[in-house]
């Protein structure tokens, strides 16, 4: 799914995520963590990358077995996606431990394709001992 870069469309596409992991029949643990993912991944494209005029960012959200796959593509930008025990020295900085939060409840990962674009990964494990992937 292509989501909107604007700020307003994070909060639509968590609840989007959300009504599909419910109809998915994904538990209330699982489906809480990925719509944090969702939100903590596409939040790091806005800032960190881009768009292009025109241009999404893509969202790709996978279940099996009780675990969920989450995948946001961007336009790539400067810098490593990397996971900051604190926002800054002083600690007075309000962002940066997004990726931080999801390690601590998931893993995740990120690549870089041939045109630039970047895919930022976040998996969810199934909380009630599904087998996942």
């Amino acid at each position: 799914m292509g989501v909107a870069p604007r700020a307003s469309a994070v909060s639509d596409a968590r609840h989007v995520v959300r009504a599909i992991l419910v109809r998915w029949g994904v538990a209330d643990e699982p489906l809480f963590r990925a719509e944090l993912f969702v939100g903590e991944l596409l939040a790091n494209a806005l800032h960190h990358a881009a768009p292009a005029e025109g241009e999404e960012i893509g969202l790709h959200v996978a279940e099996g077995g009780g675990a969920v796959l989450i995948e946001v593509e961007d336009g790539g930008g400067s810098g490593t996606p990397t996971a900051r025990d604190r926002a800054g020295e002083d600690g007075a900085s309000e962002g940066g431990r997004g990726l931080a939060l999801v390690e601590e409840l998931g893993w995740w990962g990120w690549r870089t394709w041939p045109d630039g674009h970047r895919t930022t990964w976040a998996y969810v494990p199934a909380c009630d001992g599904g087998e996942g992937w």
